[in-house]
């Protein structure tokens, strides 16, 4: 339990990181889009120069914004599919006590004041 539990986290850390990363880029390909057609109206007599420079950059950071989101998908699906597997074995259960415990709700407890996770079929978005 505790090798999913940590192989959950480390994939779950880095699919958080992916999705920052991914609304960086995002916001630079919107700023470089925005300066390629604005730069022309700003600077008339060589505006169309650096607004073609622009928007070779925003090829390009396209180019890497459209990188960056499928990773992010690809991470998202083996997140979700590690939660989903987690929630299974926590419905199941996965202490030795024969009488009534509370395992479980204290590990999901502990899990949502350390992690903010929550481990049930809530989504991870």
């Amino acid at each position: 339990m505790a090798k999913l539990f940590y192989e959950f986290l480390g994939r779950y850390k880095e699919w958080r990181i992916a999705k920052l990363h991914e609304m960086i880029w995002i916001l630079i390909v919107l700023c470089l889009g925005m300066l390629a057609v604005l730069i022309p109206w700003i600077m008339p007599n060589n505006g169309l120069a650096i607004s073609s420079a622009v928007l070779v950059l925003f090829y390009f950071a396209t180019r890497h914004y459209l990188d960056l989101n499928a990773r992010v998908s690809h991470l998202y699906v083996n997140v979700h599919i590690l939660h989903h597997h987690l929630i299974g074995k926590l419905e199941v259960g996965f202490c030795d006590h024969r009488e009534l415990c509370y395992c479980v709700e204290n590990f999901r407890s502990y899990v949502l004041k350390n992690y903010g996770i929550f481990l049930d079929n809530r989504s991870l978005k």
